[in-house]
């Protein structure tokens, strides 16, 4: 039983490939469900855990106070921030990704795998990455936004992106986004997502013949 990680820049299609994933390997995908776990085990709401992740770096952050339904791209290119303690969000969700893992056959999109599980046997860590055009291009496809819009919001979720992964560098897990952390960095701009799909399987299937 095999777990697979996927870290990604925001419009490098994460999400995407993921889902991809655990269709062809009839996997888990597990990605935002980890934050209603999170916020059951804190005592927390859904919102304040988003709230965190969104400035992971910071170690006390101001809850929201209302349940407001907005989709993906308006919470990442909302301001709004939350308390939580940077220690105890690190420990949340490392004991819950590692359920998972013990658990076996998912799918991970974030929430900082890649750190939690980087020395775990069949783990595959993947890294996304994408050139700025087509992370524009694919924000607007999936979003059905403008191109301004889509700047925006990659800009935004890349200094979430590296404020959240922060939380894990002062956990003492790792440095920030090492691609030593990764079994394989894909460029989606250059691959497309069949070819990344299927390296991400053969690099799996590979490893696990091997062990």
């Amino acid at each position: 039983m095999a777990v697979i990680t996927i870290s990604r820049e925001f419009g490098a299609g994460g999400r995407t490939l993921g889902e991809r994933l655990a269709n062809r390997l009839n996997y888990r995908y597990i990605n935002e469900e980890m934050i209603k776990e999170v916020a059951k085990k804190a005592n927390v709401s859904p919102e304040g855990v988003y709230a965190f992740e969104k400035s992971g770096g910071s170690k006390l952050m101001k809850f929201l106070d209302k349940l407001v339904r907005m989709d993906y791209l308006d919470r990442i290119l909302q301001t709004d921030t939350g308390y939580l303690d940077a220690n105890r969000y690190v420990q949340l969700i490392s004991d819950l990704i590692n359920e998972i893992y013990e658990a076996g056959n998912a799918v991970i999109i974030g929430r900082g795998g890649q750190y939690i599980l980087q020395h775990k046997s069949h783990a595959y860590h993947v890294g996304l990455v994408a050139c700025y055009q087509f992370r524009c291009e694919f924000v607007m496809e999936k979003h059905g936004c403008s191109h301004e819009v889509a700047e925006r919001a990659i800009q935004r979720a890349d200094q979430e992106r590296a404020n959240f992964l922060g939380c894990f560098t002062q956990a003492g897990q790792c440095e920030y986004d090492n691609p030593h952390l990764y079994h394989v960095v894909i460029n989606t701009s250059k691959t497309g997502m069949q070819v990344a799909e299927d390296l991400v399987v053969a690099t799996m299937e590979s490893a696990e013949a091997q062990s």
